[in-house]
């Protein structure tokens, strides 16, 4: 019983929730009604979880952010100058984008194609790392792990098969001006079309740095100095 009386008294000590009023939830609400966005996304509110204890309309603004968190806190501030009042409201959200999902279930190890992905409207809330937002770039990239119909595909879930492995033969192409060479070579590392890659000049022995850009085929980027 005494356990009891005490949790109830705890519980009484603790301060009640400020309710808002309607000039506060107006403030809000026209602030999301103008649209929130960060990176290609726009923030639909779910709920305030605890307002500030204030009264009147508001203005509100973004935090600083990495990614698109679906919890954080919004900067509520009154009054001007030396008068100015400022709060952090936490709230949650929903951040709508049009990104690539999966169109079917996917495996893993598969190569995407284009009628495996689509591009749709998606809440990305909480999702870490890169979104896809056409699905040409990921066309050929083979998938990391399974996913099932509907799952948006993230940057950590493809990878794009090498396209040269170390020890393949290559041809070695550098256009400079007028100046067009093509010579045989041997690659020295694994690489996907696009990367960086090294390669062994089979006629001077020189090693390069090229470019991926075709099976068998890497190309010098080549900058002469202006005189």
């Amino acid at each position: 019983m005494r356990l009891l009386l005490l949790l109830l008294a705890l519980l009484s000590a603790q301060p009640a929730m400020a309710e808002p009023d309607e000039a506060m939830r107006a403030s809000l609400q026209a602030f999301f009604a103008r649209g929130v966005h960060w990176q290609q996304a726009q923030a639909e509110l779910i709920r305030v979880e605890r307002w500030p204890d204030a009264s009147g309309r508001l203005r509100w603004h973004l935090p600083r952010m990495h990614g698109h968190p679906g919890r954080l806190a919004l900067i509520a501030e009154q009054g001007t100058g030396r008068q100015i009042r400022r709060w952090y409201v936490p709230v949650r959200v929903h951040w709508w984008a049009k990104v690539v999902v999966a169109a079917t279930p996917l495996s893993a190890r598969s190569l995407l194609t284009r009628d495996m992905m689509k591009q749709t409207r998606a809440d990305i809330a909480g999702h870490h790392g890169k979104v896809w937002r056409q699905t040409e770039p990921l066309l050929g990239m083979r998938m990391l792990r399974p996913l099932d119909k509907g799952q948006i595909i993230l940057g950590s879930h493809v990878r794009r098969p090498p396209l040269i492995r170390r020890g393949d033969p290559v041809d070695i192409v550098l256009d400079a001006g007028s100046i067009h060479i093509r010579t045989a070579g041997t690659a020295l590392r694994t690489a996907a079309r696009g990367e960086r890659i090294l390669v062994r000049n089979s006629r001077s022995r020189e090693v390069i740095a090229a470019i991926a850009e075709s099976r068998n085929t890497v190309r010098v980027a080549f900058t002469g100095s202006r005189g």
